[in-house]
């Protein structure tokens, strides 16, 4: 037990900070927008199929600049969205809101269905080129590694961005009160628009970089809506840091849970977030949310 615990904890480590990627943007969007995006899923699925067509080349240089470029297309891809669709249904009943990005996921599913087919796609090619590392005993994929430092980099930089720039400051003067914020002149829908781009090219970066340690396959986007849920829920709606702390807590849990109780390890995650709402429904680090 003892040595193999690097790994589980590495592990856990790993699953986290893709979770934490893709459960930031969703808590970005609804805290911002106040919109619950059930397509969010789907959107780190097709940012997953789209770097497989490059990570298939074996081509390094093309492979890194995938990581950019990805992300910077889902996001587009989440700002059209926004723009096309979703921000007719802003003062609308959230049972609308609901339908449109279910029904969106929908949509993105098929799209990716037909653009790649029904079989999954394996692209592990950099996993294989990383190598491995010994930790404490224990040989390690160096490419998990680096998505974890990637992962906690870009929760620095969120940090850095919302807590220490001017923009950072709007869209969460924003997110607190819109009518007060447009009242100051500024432009609501634009920041809507900014946060949709954000949230889904954070989505998309998560897709990119947990392909090649796995598959890209139809119905990864369920887990991985339902596991952000249940990490913005444990963490607190609308709050990073929250994010971030739900995303170890699950991943490690799933870790753990994946070896001792394979047959119960959702199970655990689940009585978790029980056990966090009844003690504070709020989630760890949320603050109460009022639709403005």
């Amino acid at each position: 037990m003892l040595s193999t615990l690097p790994l589980f904890i590495l592990n856990g480590l790993f699953y986290a900070a893709t979770l934490f990627l893709i459960a930031s943007g969703l808590t970005i969007i609804f805290s911002v927008a106040g919109i619950l995006n059930l397509a969010h899923g789907a959107i780190f699925m097709l940012g997953a199929y789209l770097a497989t067509l490059t990570m298939l080349t074996g081509d390094i240089r093309l492979i890194i600049i995938t990581f950019i470029i990805v992300p910077f297309i889902i996001g587009l891809i989440g700002l059209g969205i926004e723009r096309g669709l979703i921000k007719w249904v802003y003062d609308r009943e959230s049972e609308y809101q609901l339908l449109l990005t279910y029904g969106l996921s929908l949509v993105l599913a098929d799209l990716v269905r037909m653009m790649f087919g029904p079989q999954p796609i394996s692209a592990s090619f950099l996993l294989r080129e990383s190598g491995v590392i010994d930790i404490l005993g224990v040989t390690y994929p160096v490419y998990n590694l680096i998505v974890i430092v990637v992962a906690l980099f870009v929760g620095l930089l969120l940090w850095l961005f919302l807590d220490r720039t001017r923009l950072g400051w709007i869209v969460r003067a924003c997110s607190f009160d819109r009518e007060m914020s447009s009242a100051l002149g500024v432009n609501v829908g634009l920041i809507y628009a900014f946060t949709f781009f954000l949230g889904s090219a954070l989505g998309g970066l998560a897709g990119a970089l947990i392909v090649p340690s796995t598959v890209a396959m139809l119905g990864m986007d369920v887990n991985a809506l339902i596991e952000s849920f249940i990490v913005i829920v444990i963490g607190g709606l609308g709050s990073i840091r929250g994010a971030f702390i739900g995303s170890i807590i699950v991943g490690l849990v799933r870790s753990f849970g994946i070896y001792f109780f394979p047959r119960y390890e959702l199970a655990f995650i689940y009585i978790i977030m029980a056990v966090v709402l009844l003690i504070r429904p709020r989630g760890l680090f949320g603050r109460e949310y009022r639709r403005v």
